[in-house]
């Protein structure tokens, strides 16, 4: 199930502040609800353009970085992937250099 957008929460607190607000009595209250709605609604337009910016930046950090591969040796005993630096197996701990 997927999380409710923010126009849907601007919508509805609209439409039920100004209903229960034109209404009046009791449910004056629901006002309040509709005003709660609208707060929630301004708070996920403010998170989703301030960390879309951020993502955006640090894919493109990454982008300009070379990738750097480690290499990958075999385990002469255990057969198990080990990195070309590594001292020891980390699957039987035979020693590599």
């Amino acid at each position: 199930m997927g999380s409710i957008p923010w126009w849907a929460w601007l919508g509805v607190g609209a439409f039920v502040a100004i209903t229960s607000a034109g209404v009046g009595g009791k449910l004056q209250f629901f006002a309040w609800v509709g005003l709660l709605f609208i707060a929630i609604g301004i708070a996920k337009i403010v998170f989703l353009f301030v960390f879309a910016e951020r993502k955006d930046t640090v894919t493109q950090a990454h982008q300009s970085q070379p990738q750097q591969r480690q290499q990958y040796l075999l385990c002469p005993r255990c057969r198990s992937a080990v990195a070309a630096n590594d001292y020891f197996c980390r699957l039987c701990g035979l020693r590599l250099q």
